[in-house]
């Protein structure tokens, strides 16, 4: 395919590490899980319009399947298992930092 080609996964590999610096960055100046959701909710949304995290994954009997049910970062974890690519990867990581700010959330609420 000419869309899977090393150009593309190098700059996929960019992102993941711009964003390793930018969690990095969040831990050494001790920011909340709201301040790091608040800096990439312009990445997330892009990456829902685009269908990359998000979309439910239809059942061929018309319905949705248990999957549709799962957060974007679950999905694509089970994504990323099926088809393990950089592209994937990336997907995977911005939905697990979802999950993460969830459960921070909770347990302040807990408290």
């Amino acid at each position: 395919m000419a869309f899977e080609n090393d150009t593309n996964t190098g700059r996929v590999q960019k992102m993941v590490e711009t964003f390793a610096l930018i969690q990095k960055s969040a831990l050494s100046n001790r920011v909340d899980a709201d301040a790091l959701q608040a800096m990439m909710r312009p990445l997330i949304e892009v990456l829902t319009a685009a269908g990359v995290v998000g979309a439910g994954v239809p059942d061929p009997q018309g319905q949705d399947t248990p999957t549709a049910a799962l957060t974007a970062g679950q999905r694509a974890a089970l994504h990323l298992a099926d088809r393990a690519s950089l592209r994937d990867l990336t997907a995977a990581l911005l939905g697990r930092l979802e999950a993460h700010e969830a459960r921070l959330a909770a347990s302040v609420e807990d408290h």
